[in-house]
């Protein structure tokens, strides 16, 4: 059987519709909602399964057929879905995991059971109504990150909690993913694929199954480091991409092969890429194909909606929506109180995982491929995750309005401490200030912490050769922490091995940035000798940061302009201090063979 994800290299199209056509559409219908979304200041996602419903077989028909897009779909999802398992970050959450997974856990069970007697009192079958609010149980990381991002409460206890659930809920997706089969089977569908099969066969098949996922994992963990280390040693970004496509796409394709989604696979292959020091260059490679894949993904997914079913059934949508969206965060709301969270970073992160998600549209189109639910009920499940992710901005105004109001609600009277909260600011004592001078009551020595004073902001020092290593001496005798951030894959593994703190990547790639903490930097110096390199850097930190003191060296006396110009604060011309260097160091040198303390002076021989 042919991977679905192979179909636009091994078919046509079922329509007669030209597939140049069909791309020619999605991209400008795409184009025309980003620039629309971003004028008038709201989220694009719903916009563009707005433009989808619109352009789609069921109104005006620009693409005549939802075949028509099948190709460019299931290429995009997979793209996507290993773009998205990229961001699992256990980092990001790792203060509180336990408590986080817990909390993930116990709310998507209760979402489900909840919703779903919801769904089967306004009469859906038991097995529709379950695959339905399971479907329904994913948060959209994307929208998310992007509005924790906006609003930089990406690393407040809240923030970490609702990205830990969204990364958590993909996680879940993929388990969902494989029980649907079995959903399939209950439902009698004849998709299910295992009607007249005997025992011996079920047997195979999930044997079959569960080594195929073994055996991919076994390999992943022994080879892919090694693997992607070896590429990254070559220095060339054009193939660390194109090797990490390749194996999104050979993950997605063996996961097909044992009888899983292909975007089950993408989506493993990216959490383990994820757990490589690669990680952040290949966010900041992948972030403009991830829009890309993520407007025409959610634009094909418009294709199914009949805005004429909806219509006819809009009290029932409204209605679902509004039910989807209350339970969420009821739920996710009291679960974090309850774990320890305050009023405020409980309705904060309810009202962030109130909407559906990118696995929510994955999830509903196997259902419907499994004839677990029909396409009717399939479209009307997309308009109603479309209202939730609508109204998730919507709702974030005044969620921090009424988190304000919340902030003296206690704590839940069981809970002591609890790692879900921000930690307070610490007032260093005298018993925690560090002696400032080598004896008591003595001068404190230069670069030493005062008491009392906050901690030093750290710095960022982009290239680690002579230049990056002079620098990173003088801060530490100074005690200023800093980070390396460095593109050479044996630099960044003998530095992390030492115990220094190294991103591995692209000064001027904004993940690697974030990753490196510009928001809280307190200087980047750019050591590259690389005009044009440095220079980028220079743009990019400076539009990542506007207030951040940078430091570059340039080659050239020209460049030192140019750096100016980009927002550099200060200049180091190498020409300029190679020429004070051979004045100081030459010529001292050279006086002591030739004596020339014995000549004299004058303009002319100066």
């Amino acid at each position: 059987m042919t991977p679905p994800i192979l179909n636009l290299l091994a078919a046509q199209p079922t329509t007669n519709q030209p597939l140049v056509v069909v791309l020619l559409v999605l991209l400008c219908a795409a184009a025309l909602v980003a620039v629309a979304c971003r004028k008038f200041n709201v989220e694009a996602i719903p916009g563009y399964l707005l433009a989808g419903a619109l352009v789609g077989p069921h109104a005006v028909g620009l693409i005549t057929s939802e075949s028509a897009a099948q190709p460019v779909t299931d290429l995009a999802t997979v793209l996507l879905l290993f773009t998205i398992g990229l961001q699992f970050d256990a980092g990001n959450f790792r203060r509180g995991a336990l408590s986080i997974v817990t909390l993930s856990v116990a709310s998507t069970v209760l979402y489900i059971a909840l919703f779903w007697v919801v769904l089967l009192g306004v009469g859906l079958t038991a097995p529709v109504a379950l695959a339905l609010s399971m479907a329904g149980c994913s948060a959209s990381t994307a929208v998310t990150l992007r509005l924790l991002q906006a609003r930089r409460e990406l690393h407040e206890a809240h923030g970490r909690v609702s990205m830990g659930f969204s990364i958590l809920d993909d996680l879940s997706g993929v388990v969902m993913l494989a029980a649907f089969p079995l959903i399939a089977a209950w439902a009698g569908a004849s998709g299910a694929g295992v009607g007249g099969s005997g025992m011996g066969d079920k047997v195979l098949a999930a044997a079959k199954a569960v080594g195929g996922v073994a055996v991919m994992l076994a390999v992943a963990g022994l080879l892919l480091p090694r693997v992607m280390q070896r590429v990254a040693k070559l220095r060339s970004q054009e193939a660390l991409l194109l090797c990490a496509a390749a194996i999104a796409l050979l993950s997605a394709a063996w996961m097909n092969w044992i009888g899983f989604s292909p975007e089950m696979g993408a989506f493993l292959a990216g959490v383990m890429l994820g757990g490589t020091p690669l990680r952040y260059q290949l966010v900041g490679q992948l972030g403009p194909m991830r829009d890309l894949l993520m407007a025409v993904f959610f634009l094909s997914v418009g294709l199914v909606v009949d805005p004429a079913l909806v219509a006819s059934n809009l009290p029932l949508v409204l209605g679902l929506a509004v039910a989807l969206m209350a339970i969420k965060l009821l739920v996710t709301a009291a679960c974090c109180w309850a774990a320890g969270m305050t009023g405020r970073g409980s309705v904060l992160t309810g009202v962030y995982n109130i909407n559906a998600g990118e696995f929510t549209f994955v999830l509903l189109a196997a259902a419907t491929g499994l004839s677990i639910v029909s396409p009717q009920q399939a479209a009307l499940a997309v308009a109603i995750a479309a209202l939730t992710l609508v109204a998730t901005p919507l709702l974030v105004g005044p969620a921090h309005a009424l988190g304000g109001r919340l902030t003296r609600l206690p704590l839940a009277p069981w809970v002591h401490s609890s790692a879900l909260q921000d930690p307070a600011p610490h007032a260093p004592g005298p018993e925690s200030s560090p002696r400032t001078g080598s004896d008591e009551g003595g001068t404190p020595d230069e670069g030493e912490a005062q008491p009392g004073a906050e901690p030093p902001r750290h710095v960022i020092i982009a290239g680690f050769g002579p230049g990056g290593r002079a620098v990173a001496d003088r801060l530490a005798s100074m005690s200023v922490p800093y980070v390396i951030v460095d593109l050479n894959a044996s630099t960044v593994q003998r530095q992390t091995s030492a115990g220094r703190r190294v991103v591995y990547g692209d000064i001027s790639n904004p993940d690697v940035l974030d990753a490196a903490g510009i928001a809280d930097a307190a200087a980047v110096i750019v050591t590259i000798p690389d005009d044009d390199a440095a220079l980028r850097a220079v743009a990019a930190v400076r539009q990542a940061a506007p207030e951040v003191f940078i430091g570059v060296r340039t080659q050239f006396l020209s460049g030192k302009m140019r750096a100016l110009s980009l927002g550099a604060d200060e200049v180091v011309v190498a020409e300029v201090a190679v020429a004070s260097a051979m004045d100081r160091e030459l010529f001292t040198a050279l006086s002591k063979r030739l004596d020339l303390s014995r000549v004299p002076t004058t303009p002319t021989q100066r």
